[in-house]
């Protein structure tokens, strides 16, 4: 039971690990290949689209 515990834990940290680069990579690529370095606010633009009906 705790080799498999020590497996499911060690899975979940490569995962979390893996998700990580992934992500960064993915948020890179798309301020390179748009040429956009502007960090979006999402919640304020929520906010001014549910207020401009």
């Amino acid at each position: 039971m705790t080799g498999l515990l020590i497996g499911v834990t060690l899975w979940m940290v490569c995962a979390t690990v893996v998700a990580t680069v992934l992500g960064r990579v993915a948020h890179r690529g798309d301020t390179e290949e748009l040429g956009s370095i502007r960090e979006w606010d999402m919640d304020a633009l929520d906010h001014e689209v549910h207020h401009e009906h």
